[in-house]
Order: C-alpha cells, then structure tokens, then sequence
C-alpha cells in the first residue's frame, strides 16, 4: 500500500545529517592518516562510496517503504528498506503520544510522534506537524469514541 504521509522535506533531512558525519568522519580519517596513511586513504574512499550509495538509492527507497497508515481502529506503521519491518498497534493500546523535533527536524519543519503503549513504544519520523497533530487527535478522539478518556 502505497503511502504518501512522510514529508519529502525528510529526504533532504537524511541527506544532511548523512553529510555532517562524512564531515565528522573526513576528521577522524584525517587524524588516523598520520600513523596509518595506506588506511586512511582506503577508509575515505570507502566513506564516499557509502555516503553516495546512500544519498542516491538508500534515502530514496527509504521513504518509499516509511510511513504509516491508519485501518480502521489500528496504525499500522512500516519502516525499513532491507530489513523490512511493520507495526500494528490497535488504538486501544496506545496510553499517550509524545511529539518532538530534533534541530535540523525544526530547520525543515518535521517531527517524531513517539506512541506510548504498555511498557515499550513506537514512534513515526519525520511527518509534518500538521500530520503529527492530527494523528494525535485521531489517537485521542478513537480512544474517546472507545469509552476511554485518553490523558
């Protein structure tokens, strides 16, 4: 099923963080070219390799394959591009959310809603604030329709 509720904004949000470690990393690797040079040269261009491979197919199919999606009463949240993983919480079980931003997550106006169930969690990144807002208030509103009042 297809899913359209991750912002494209978290593309370049990965891009950006896949970018400050190369940056962090082409400083280690710098240090390490003083004792060990042979290394050094072969762990940085491993690095780039890497850092490419991801910007051009693994960010991509990543939000492809990330989202979530509401059936019914239940959230089904997928993730994942080589080991895929999907969730289904019923809305009964979901005690309270949780909504926070990162810094570079406010730069591009996205956020993380963190689901609280009974002894663990899920959590759905980078979704606009308007989506994590309204996914909240279907949280709550389904728990109220349920019987529960939900905090």
């Amino acid at each position: 099923m297809q899913n359209n509720l991750l912002s494209e904004k978290c593309i370049n949000l990965w891009r950006m963080r896949a970018t400050v470690i190369l940056i962090l990393l082409s400083f280690i690797d710098g240090g390490l070219f003083v004792f060990f040079p042979d290394w050094s040269i072969f762990l940085g261009i491993i690095a780039v390799i890497a850092y490419f491979l991801m910007i051009i197919f693994y960010f991509p199919t990543l939000y492809k394959t990330c989202g979530y999606f509401f059936e019914k009463d239940i959230i089904s949240i997928s993730s994942g591009v080589f080991i895929y993983h999907q969730t289904k919480i019923p809305v009964s079980q979901i005690q309270y959310c949780v909504i926070s931003q990162g810094y570079l997550q406010k730069i591009y106006g996205l956020c993380s809603v963190r689901l609280m169930l009974a002894g663990s969690f899920e959590s759905v990144s980078q979704i606009t604030l308007i989506n994590a807002y309204r996914l909240k208030n279907r949280i709550e509103h389904s728990g109220e329709q349920n019987g529960k009042k939900k905090i």
